[in-house]
């Protein structure tokens, strides 16, 4: 768990990218994952929407988080991963390994990795390295990233 003071930080990075409590872009959302639905499924990538996907999209959908990743480096984490069909066969193999659907939320520009949220709200890496756990949620993530601590083995990842 990340420290409070980093928590904080990340709020901070949150609220500078346009987040705000009761942010809602519903309408954004349903274009966004009707087709990110059809795209995956024509590559053989079967996925669909769960509350908590829909939950993250439709409260930190279409975000770009800025932050220092190291002095004189910025980096980024976009909540619109509108174009994952490159990552149809991970999303799958990343599903079947944990047992749970998961759905791309978000791409992590530092490491070019995919975003993927699970119905517990764990989030996930997809990566051409392969995968790594995120945290649970958004400001998890996004400490994780912003401090290094992504987690290889996703299978020890914390289930609800």
């Amino acid at each position: 768990m990340p420290s409070d003071a980093v928590l904080n930080q990340v709020d901070h990075f949150l609220a500078e990218a346009g987040w705000y409590p009761g942010r809602d872009e519903a309408d954004r959302v349903a274009a966004l994952t009707q087709f990110v639905i059809s795209d995956l499924a024509a590559h053989g990538c079967a996925v669909s929407l769960f509350p908590a996907a829909e939950s993250f999209l439709r409260s930190y959908g279409f975000l770009d988080v800025t932050f220092p990743y190291s002095p004189g480096r910025t980096e980024h984490f976009n909540t619109c991963a509108r174009y994952c069909a490159g990552e149809a066969e991970e999303i799958t193999e990343l599903s079947e390994e944990l047992q749970r659907p998961v759905f791309p939320v978000g791409w992590d520009k530092i490491e070019g990795g995919l975003a993927v949220i699970d119905p517990a709200e764990r989030m996930f890496c997809i990566h051409h390295t392969g995968f790594s756990y995120m945290g649970v949620g958004i400001r998890e993530a996004i400490a994780a990233l912003y401090v290094g601590g992504l987690q290889h083995d996703v299978l020890t990842a914390p289930s609800s």
